[in-house]
């Protein structure tokens, strides 16, 4: 087993939150790094620190009550993180039963110029988490799943902090007309100073956003 082995399963079995899991993940690196760069074998380190269970469990004794109901309430926004992903999924599908795609380039209704505006404007608010900026401009069929909450959660679970943008790249934009309306799609890659995200909104004929997905 590697260090970072180790010390992933001894963070699996912590019981709290997040961040101070990562606080007690680097610490115990630390010092598997110190001993090893010390001259000890790191089987003889990971012997001597017991294995993983019994590790977390030095710390699980220690927590105090609200340190557990804090990790236990930020696992259940996490499910419930998940389930609105899901359901949200799955009616931004049914929402787009069927659409009739044509090149941006043959549209009456959408300006690609202004939509790349528009949607670099919305990625700036998105990456400085003003959430309450993108939600209202959201139309009314998506507000409730695009809900302030869910961009929050949806960010929260992205793995690395994005820093400041540094580029923006169009992919591609397109028209799509569906149940007599009409809908255009862009997809923007940003660079940040941490790291890469690819952005794909559509907005209605209104100009409001009636899809966001980011990965």
């Amino acid at each position: 087993m590697t260090a970072k082995q180790y010390v992933k399963e001894v963070g699996r079995l912590l019981k709290c939150r997040a961040a101070r899991k990562r606080e007690v993940k680097r610490q115990l690196l630390s010092e598997i790094d110190r001993a090893v760069s010390g001259g000890e074998a790191l089987e003889d380190v990971l012997e001597r620190m017991g294995i993983p269970w019994d590790y977390a469990n030095q710390y699980n004794d220690n927590f105090d009550k609200a340190e557990w109901k804090a990790a236990r309430r930020e696992k259940r926004l996490k499910i419930w993180g998940t389930v609105l992903l899901a359901a949200a999924a799955l009616l931004t599908a049914l929402y787009w039963k069927l659409p009739k795609w044509s090149d941006i380039s043959e549209s009456t209704m959408f300006d690609e110029e202004q939509l790349k505006v528009q949607a670099e404007e919305i990625i700036r608010l998105y990456g400085a988490n003003d959430f309450q900026a993108v939600n209202a401009r959201v139309n009314e069929e998506m507000r409730q799943i695009l809900s302030e909450e869910t961009l929050q959660l949806t960010k929260s679970q992205m793995k690395e902090a994005f820093g400041e943008p540094l580029s923006f790249e169009t992919i591609y934009v397109s028209e799509a007309e569906q149940s007599g309306r009409l809908y255009a799609m862009i997809q923007i890659h940003v660079s940040y100073s941490d790291r890469n995200v690819a952005y794909t909104i559509t907005f209605d004929d209104e100009m409001n956003i009636a899809g966001f997905h980011v990965k």
